[in-house]
């Protein structure tokens, strides 16, 4: 299944990180949500790119300073104009979404004033329930401690399917990943580098998320796909900005195999996508180990939610006879929708097993 992901909601269409861009984001055709966290005074998860709110806002100040209390009073969608998240210099007719959040001009039909505020991260994973979230950890000092608020909130705020963790910083990730081994993550920048001039398996990680090009460095080739699809994890494309974050570039990506835009149009992105009919698929997961015990099989599937929309197989129960061959004892069929699990039985026909009547 191929993934448009939000890039901050969608921050060429709609104001940067904001629940207004996340939902018209969504009901454009969005999969995933992708935000950056910071941590207010008080320790609760913001979305966040900046450590200071001077970018986005109608004040300045560090986000460390502030409560969530005081950062969500904030008119997060101040400065948004179409096609640039930060323009200070437009005139003051193109800043159209200005004022909403203090109540100065009213909010579009369907939505409130709270949705131009600067939102928790339990705002968006409550809001949205059915989207995978990708969350960057942002590096410097404070990294660490929004590692560990975000370990603890996606500990009680499941199912982990859902999440994909980032952080250019390596140092940051591993210490989340020594937290929480068994959430999908991206790889920092050094191991990324690294990996580009190597290409070996990576087995750490989901997902790689890269820039089209770095530089003069063309990052996202067909080679390069196939590279990643080899080392077992899918690759996902940031852009570097308006200028590359255009219909001719998704549509070279999508020719090149890629998995996923993380685009800050993704409305126009999913109208390409869906011209290309994009999708990729993969097999379910097998959850636990399977055995036959006296001629009954019991297996338990997982459909991976960073991978696909729907999980639908054939299963086959193989066992190996005492000469060595192998027999085909059962067969039946899932259909598991993404982020779930489901649990298959089947009657199964053995005739050559000694009295234990076990196999595997």
């Amino acid at each position: 299944f191929f993934e448009v992901a939000a890039h901050a909601g969608g921050d060429l269409e709609e104001p940067h990180s904001t629940l207004y861009a996340m939902k018209r984001a969504v009901a454009g055709g969005a999969d995933v949500l992708e935000m950056d966290t910071r941590l207010s005074k008080d320790g609760v998860i913001m979305i966040q790119h900046d450590d200071t709110v001077d970018r986005l806002t109608n004040t300045t100040g560090n986000v460390a300073d502030m409560t969530a209390a005081q950062l969500q009073a904030l008119d997060n969608a101040y400065w948004f104009v179409p096609d640039c998240w930060s323009c200070h210099d437009r005139p003051t007719s193109e800043y159209a979404l200005r004022g909403i959040r203090t109540g100065a001009v009213p909010p579009p039909a369907g939505f409130s004033p709270g949705d131009f505020a600067i939102p928790t991260l339990e705002q968006v994973a409550t809001t949205f329930p059915d989207r995978i979230l990708d969350v960057e950890i942002k590096d410097g000092p404070d990294g660490y401690a929004d590692a560990d608020a975000l370990a603890a909130f996606i500990a009680t705020h499941g199912p982990i399917s859902r999440y994909l963790v980032a952080s250019f910083d390596d140092a940051v990730l591993a210490y989340f990943k020594a937290k929480m081994p068994t959430v999908a993550t991206s790889p920092g920048l050094n191991e990324m580098t690294t990996w580009f001039a190597t290409r070996g398996p990576m087995p750490n990680h989901k997902v790689i998320q890269v820039p089209p090009t770095y530089g003069a460095i063309t990052v996202v080739t067909e080679q390069f796909v196939d590279d990643a699809h080899a080392a077992g994890v899918a690759v996902w494309v940031w852009f570097n900005g308006e200028g590359d974050d255009i219909s001719t570039t998704w549509q070279q990506l999508i020719d090149d195999g890629v998995d996923g835009l993380i685009t800050g149009k993704p409305i126009e992105a999913r109208t390409t996508v869906n011209a290309n009919r994009a999708t990729y698929t993969v097999g379910p997961s097998l959850v636990a180990s399977a055995a036959v015990r006296h001629g009954v099989a019991s297996l338990t599937f997982g459909c991976p939610a960073l991978s696909v929309e729907h999980c639908r197989s054939r299963v086959w129960v193989v066992a190996q006879a005492p000469d060595g061959h192998w027999l085909l004892v059962g067969r039946t069929a899932i259909d598991v929708a993404r982020m779930a699990s489901a649990k298959v039985g089947m009657r199964v026909q053995v005739t050559y097993v000694d009295a234990s009547d076990d196999i595997t």
